[in-house]
């Protein structure tokens, strides 16, 4: 899916008309390839919801806020996790290794859920917000590779 470059704090609504519809070729920038999704739009909460094809259907949310964007995707329940106080160190002395994210923990119906999740500016270039998407679906990966492997 390619889609213009400029933006100046659009907002989710914006992008979602931007990404869910067939662009020009016609560009001063490059286009941006954004990962290839099913994606729905909660106009309410100013949220995409993406369910990225790219990374086995990851679900992924990606916010608007009055001066930011926040991706976050769930990776697994924290009482699925044999031992979460190592794991939880392990994503504290490994947090340098997963570039352009962060790992938490956030209640996601009533339940603590490891999340990866990335922060930008609310007027961050398309660019950036792509890249967002893909290292905050990346670490998710990585640390439910991690979880699997030795917390299982």
């Amino acid at each position: 899916m390619n889609t213009p470059t400029v933006t100046s704090g659009i907002t989710a609504s914006e992008l979602y008309k931007l990404v869910s519809q067939p662009a020009p070729q016609t560009y001063e920038h490059a286009a941006i390839e954004w990962p290839e999704a099913t994606i729905s739009l909660d106009e309410t909460n100013q949220t995409l919801i993406w369910e990225l094809n790219d990374y086995g259907n990851l679900p992924i949310t990606l916010s608007r806020s009055e001066n930011e964007w926040i991706a976050m995707a769930p990776i697994v329940a924290v009482a699925s996790v044999k031992n979460s106080a190592e794991l939880n160190e392990v994503l504290l002395r490994q947090g340098i290794s997963l570039p352009l994210a962060s790992v938490g923990i956030v209640e996601i119906d009533g339940h603590d859920v490891y999340v990866a999740y990335g922060q930008l500016f609310g007027d961050s270039k398309l660019e950036s917000i792509c890249a967002e998407l893909h290292a905050t679906a990346g670490a998710a990966m990585e640390v439910a590779e991690l979880i699997q492997t030795h917390f299982a």
